[in-house]
This record gives structure tokens, sequence and C-alpha cells, in this order.
């Protein structure tokens, strides 16, 4: 490439950098209270539903919530990110162990090019855990390191690495009683002592536009407890994303690596999700948004899907190979403010449809797979407020075999759990919400479900059930009749019967969980949890209790 043209372009990214704005994403790993002010302010209508639509959010919205000093939440998230926001004050080089607006900081440095901050944390968490068998402890401890910045304005950085130890208690069962440990490998799978996490990415940002690419906790759609096409709970996933705000449109896009085994035990060989997602707000009361999201395997990194502007449903149909193996869905969902305080959301997905079998409740039908989910928030207190409440009632359902495929390997899930709502196909949930902060980093979370959900027919061995295809007597080939669409890993014998709500053996699940979490001082936090799990019918009834108190000095 000619210099002529290397000059130009280069020129062009100078000056889309050149402004003052950094490049960093909040950390949702270590504090929500930037999801929380943007929540909070979406319901007041003092920020768009569209921006509470996509977290975690870019330095640029930090940067302008954080502007906003009447409100609380945004002055906590403002001295929180102090050292990397743009009108943080230059250093004179690398400062060690700096106390900046009250909190103390690893290494800073700041200047008209770099903005730069490295930061160390160590967690202690004990607790225990009881089933029908008996209680048993476990102690946690875990190291951090997190380094963040900008180059220029345009160009970022984050990197949060942590290494930590179990001392007391099996793994599987600790796993229950946190998300992120849930999602680590090394800690469930290999059950091992040691556990580690990562999360990190490179970032180019200028006020209109983020490119974006690493490993990041993600959520789009507008329920605060859980969502469909991307949930923060969910396993991380490592890809690009391109999110382009502008006034009342916003484009994102992700395409990323996933992980599975297929039936067998091995892994799935080039596992990809690529998702999209264009949003409109007409007016400042409504917000709608249409998703279309693909899976597919086996074969490399494929440039059809990688296409920004590609609409996945028709790409996934343009090949044989495709048509048969990959996995298309399509979503909407819409976001209302009907008053000050208030948020209604709805959403759907369509996994497959055959419009000339709407309705056939015969095997015929099987090819209409939704998920819909409905809610709605109130937010309570003045705008702005260190003290405020929020109640939040929402209903979701899944039907059979939707976000399963029937190649099996091209389910929407990594690691073994959904990208999106942690529920299995073939069930329905009823779900209460009840927070209330009593300072932007203080507050209690009450949660209160209860899911019934069709679990798939098992043998004796544990097994999905088989038997000899119905609609081939005397072949003797073997199908899994057992297979009602309970499971996200398992699509096969989806046209076997008609797929009726909730058929199969039928499991009922209540969970109440508390969440208490304080910051007492500038760097020293606790968080208390307490959860009951009772679920009586299906193929694993149970009854499981858990309490933990972690206190985390650093960040």
């Amino acid at each position: 490439m000619s210099t002529r043209l290397v000059s130009p372009l280069l020129l062009a990214l100078l000056l889309a950098g050149a402004g003052v704005l950094r490049a960093q994403s909040a950390d949702v790993n270590a504090e929500r209270v930037s999801i929380d002010a943007q929540m909070l302010r979406s319901l007041d209508g003092t920020a768009s539903l569209m921006e509470s639509s996509v977290f975690p959010q870019s330095m640029i919205n930090l940067s302008e919530l954080a502007r906003d000093s009447s409100d609380s939440f945004a002055r906590w998230v403002g001295s929180y990110y102090s050292t990397v926001m743009p009108n943080a004050p230059s250093t004179d080089g690398m400062h060690v162990g700096r106390i900046t607006d009250g909190r103390w900081r690893g290494l800073v440095q700041a200047d008209d090019v770099v903005r730069f901050q490295a930061d160390a944390s160590l967690m202690l968490r004990g607790g225990w855990t009881t089933n029908e068998q008996n209680t048993k402890p476990f102690l946690l401890a875990r190291p951090s390191l997190r380094f963040m910045g900008s180059m220029a304005g345009g160009f970022g950085y984050f990197l949060d690495l942590s290494n930590g130890r179990r001392f007391l208690g099996g793994s599987r069962r600790i796993a229950r009683t946190d998300p992120t440990l849930a999602r680590t490998t090394k800690f469930v799978s290999e059950d091992t002592s040691f556990f580690d996490r990562y999360v990190g990415f490179v970032q180019y940002q200028t006020s209109w536009m983020r490119i974006r690419y690493g490993r990041e906790a993600m959520q789009w759609g507008a329920s605060p407890i859980d969502n469909f096409v991307h949930s923060l709970e969910a396993p991380l996933l490592d890809g690009l994303l391109i999110d382009v705000p502008y006034k009342s449109v916003r484009y994102t896009m992700t395409h990323s690596s996933a992980n599975s085994l297929d039936t067998s035990g091995n892994s799935v060989p080039g596992k990809f999700i690529a998702t999209h997602r264009v949003a409109f707000e007409p007016t400042d009361w409504l917000n709608i948004a249409v998703n279309d999201m693909i899976v597919y395997w086996g074969r490399g990194l494929d440039f059809a899907y990688l296409n920004p502007l590609a609409f996945f449903v028709s790409a996934g149909l343009s090949t044989k190979e495709r048509n048969l193996n990959d996995n298309s869905m399509l979503s909407f969902d819409v976001a209302v403010r009907p008053m000050q305080g208030m948020r209604a959301y709805a959403a759907m997905v369509i996994d497959d449809i055959g419009f000339g079998t709407l309705g056939d409740t015969s095997r015929r039908g099987n090819n209409n797979k939704f998920a819909y989910q409905v809610g709605v928030s109130q937010a309570l207190g003045s705008p702005g407020a260190s003290s405020r409440s929020m109640f939040t009632l929402e209903y979701a359902r899944i039907d059979p075999f939707t976000f399963t495929h029937r190649s099996i390997n091209a389910s929407y899930s990594t690691f073994g759990a959904s990208i999106g709502y942690d529920m299995q196909p073939n069930s329905d949930r009823l779900a209460l919400q009840a927070r209330h902060w009593f300072t932007p980093r203080t507050s209690v979370r009450v949660d209160l479900d209860y899911t019934r959900n069709g679990e798939n027919l098992l043998d004796a061995n544990g097994s999905i059930l088989t038997a000899e295809d119905p609609y081939w007597p005397g072949s003797g080939a073997l199908v899994a009749i057992g297979n009602v669409g309970g499971d996200i890993l398992r699509g096969d014998g989806d046209f076997i019967f008609g797929n009726r709500f909730l058929r199969g053996n039928v499991s009922y699940q209540r969970r109440a969980r508390v969440w208490f979490s304080a910051e007492w001082m500038p760097n020293f936090f606790t968080d208390f949890r307490i959860g009951y799990t009772n679920r009586n019918g299906g193929n694993n009834p149970e009854s499981f209790l858990f309490g933990s108190l972690e206190v985390r000095i650093g960040y």
C-alpha cells in the first residue's frame, strides 16, 4: 500500500480519536452502579430508554453520566472512574499508591496522550451449602489485578486477571452460589482447587462508534432480571463487538467464538455465535429493537456471517450446508415508559416458524418455536437521590426445543449454558425482583421466582429414552422419543411427537435469594448472599440452601 494512501487513512484515524473522550468501558464485573444509574434514569426519563438496553456502557456514556452533579449515582460513577475520565488532572509521570477522590489507586498516569490505571484486589468468601443429605462449609480466596487505560483518546484497553483458591467445599456446590464461578470451566468441570478468570479487550472508540475485540460480559434488552439475546450471567464470549449509537438509532453487532461438547463428550470444532441489534427510539417514551442471531460450527470463520449488514436468516438459507447445520433466530423487543418512574417491556424470539402450521398441535406444527417475555419495572424515590427503590414483575416462557438445533452442535449456548435467559426450553417462569439502594453502592436485592419445566424422559441410566422410530416400524432405527424439548443441548427428535408445552416429566421450582452489597468505605466492600431452591417433580427433585459472606479490599 502506498504512503499516499496510508497517510489519509492514518490522518482520519487520528482525527477520529483526537477528542478528549476516553475509550474504556464500564467494569461490570466489579461494579454495577453504572448499570443501576442508567436503569433508574431510563425509568425516570432523564436518560433515553435506548441507553439502558446495551451493557456495559462505554466511557463516553459514563463521562456524560458523570457530568450530572445532581445525580448521586452519577457522582459515584464519576468518582470511581475519575482517574481515567477526560477531566482527570495530569500527573508528572507514573504515580504509585495514589489517593484520588478518597480511593486508593495502585498506579496512575494521566497526560495528553495516556490515561492509565492499575489496581489490586483481594477477596475472601466463606459460607455453607445444605441439601437433603448434609451441610458443608466452603472457603474461597481470590487475589486479582486490573489494568485499564487509553491512548490518544480513541484507543483503549482493559484487563482483569484473577487466580483464586478453594480451601473448603465442593466446587459444584459452591458454583451454584455464584454465576461467575458456575461459568468457570476449570472450577466446575475439572474440580480443581485453583481457579482463574480473566476479562480483557482492546477497543477503538469515537463519539459515535466503538469497535471492541476481546472478552467482556454483555447484556442486550430492557429486563433487569434476565434477557434472551445476551445475559450478564452467561459464560463470557471472546469476539468482536461493533456499537454505533447515533441520536435515535443504535446498531450493535457481535461475532464470537463459543465452546460446546457433542453427545459423545467431544469438543465441537469451530463453533461461532453472531448477533445483530438495531434499536429505534421514535419518541422519548418508546424504544423498539430487532435482533437476529446465528450459530454455526465446523468450518471456521464464515465471512457471510461476519458481514455487519447480513440478514442471518437469509444468509443461513443460501447454501445446503448452512441450511442443514446452522441455527438462525430472530427476536424483537420493545420498552415503553408510560409515565415517569415506570417502564414496561416485552420481547419475543422466533427460532423457527412455519406460517402454514401456526396453531397446529400435531407434529406438523413442530416447526414453530418461540420464546416470550413481558414485564414492568417501577422506580420509587426522587430522581437522582441516593435512597431509591425499584420493583420488577416479569413472566417469561420458552417453548419446547427453542434455542436448540437438530444438529445438536448449533444450540444457542457456550460451556453448556445459554447465551441468554437462564432457563431451559419447555419452561416458563414468574419472577419478582425488589431492590432498595441506601446509597448508590449499598443496596439490598430480593429475587423470588417460580419455574415450571417439562423435563426430558429418561431411562434407568439417566439417558434420554430411546426406541424404534414410530414412523419406520421394523427399521430398527432408534430415536430419542424421550426428548420433549426440555434441554437446550438436545435438539434431536423434535419431529417425533407434537411439541405440546410442558409435555414430559414436569418439575416445579421455587427460588428465593437475598443479596446485600455494601461499600463501607472506599476500597472496602462486603457482599452477603443467601438463597433457597426447592424443586419437586421432574428428574431431580431437591432442596438446596446456601449462605455466604464476601469481604473484598481494593476494587
